[in-house]
């Protein structure tokens, strides 16, 4: 993203809190403070007025406060949870987020019950959206589905990755993993963002989602990650409400199968292409992490555990309730026939099988 600016021709200033400065960065200007409140950030920022405000961090319903009247643009990064039935999906008929999620599509917000999460998530749209309507700056959300690659917050592929390395041949995936999950590798959700910069009249007052072109089921993605790694994984499916450990590893928090979202509105709109495919992008993805090894003092909140013996206990005692099942209540599916008539001789009525 920055370096997209900078290559833009633009000055650019950084703000955060100075918890992370990687060596790598380009040399511009720090603002060392805190953008989750507004008292903090006016301090911080007083005097001081910008082209464009990029809120990629903090809290974006104090960012739009302080920075109303003080900058051209503000493009605020946000998340799929805005999305209705993204969390809690057993609260909204027909249940879960809609497949293929368009901006115009219905929100966490517009009917009963509205997610905890969800609600702060939609309060920072709104803080955009509102003013960029009232015309104090040129506002636009962009919402980000999970985003994997180099430097990445959450380290996804370290679930397979780590396995792979201890010399594991299995690993537990909820649903078989059938769930489907848009992903979007860091340079094209960067690359959205950037076309937004790019066009801030026709952004203005819009949403976009952010999506790598090819997606993949979680078990497709497993698969795809264990490859690269050299590795055949078998993978073990199991029912995810007995699979609590494995799904907190590979779904976002509170966040339940399917959240797949349209990214054709950037495109249609800003001239969005991707910069690099979902294929490349997961290969380098894992190589940066198996040179970055995940460290509980880097990722201080990383839930996994990789406790195979538990894995192993689950998945021997769900093998026996299996069998269990079906000695007590054998279910065998009727043969299936094709709907389509297949006569054995030539006739003009019936054939053999009543089609």
């Amino acid at each position: 993203m920055l370096q997209g600016l900078l290559e833009r021709g633009h000055d650019v200033t950084m703000l955060h809190r100075g918890v992370h400065e990687p060596v790598e960065l380009p040399d511009v200007p720090h603002i060392h403070a805190d953008p989750h409140f507004a008292e903090t950030l006016s301090e911080a920022t007083e005097g001081r007025s910008f082209d464009v405000v990029l809120a990629m961090y903090g809290r974006v319903f104090a960012i739009a406060q302080v920075f109303a009247g003080r900058c051209g643009q503000l493009v605020s990064i946000g998340d799929v949870p805005a999305y209705r039935g993204c969390l809690e999906p057993a609260t909204v008929t027909p249940y879960g987020m809609a497949v293929n999620a368009r901006e115009d599509g219905p929100l966490a917000d517009e009917a009963e019950p509205v997610p905890r999460f969800a609600r702060p998530i939609r309060a920072a749209e709104r803080a955009v959206l509102d003013r960029a309507h009232q015309g104090v700056f040129r506002g636009t959300v962009v919402r980000y589905p999970p985003i994997y690659g180099p430097r990445n917050l959450v380290p996804w592929e370290w679930s397979v990755i780590r396995r792979v390395l201890d010399g594991r041949t299995r690993m537990i995936l909820p649903d078989d993993g059938l769930g489907i999950i848009s992903r979007c590798a860091g340079r094209n959700a960067a690359e959205v963002v950037l076309k937004v910069v790019d066009h801030p009249d026709v952004a203005d007052g819009q949403a976009y989602n952010a999506a790598d072109d090819d997606q993949f089921s979680i078990r497709q993605w497993a698969e795809a990650v264990s490859a690269i790694m050299g590795v055949r994984m078998k993978f073990v499916g199991l029912p995810s409400e007995l699979a609590g450990s494995a799904l907190v590893e590979l779904l976002p928090p509170s966040g339940r199968p399917h959240i797949l979202v349209d990214n054709n509105k950037a495109k249609r709109e800003l001239g969005y292409r991707e910069v690099i495919a979902a294929a490349d992008a997961l290969v380098e993805a894992v190589d940066w992490i198996r040179r970055h090894p995940v460290t509980r003092e880097d990722y201080p909140l990383y839930p996994a555990r990789f406790d195979y013996e538990a894995e192993d206990r689950l998945i021997a005692a769900y093998t026996r309730a299996v069998e269990w099942v079906r000695e007590r209540a054998p279910d065998v599916a009727p043969q299936l026939r094709h709907p389509m008539p297949h006569p054995k001789t030539a006739t003009v009525g019936r054939d053999e099988s009543g089609r």
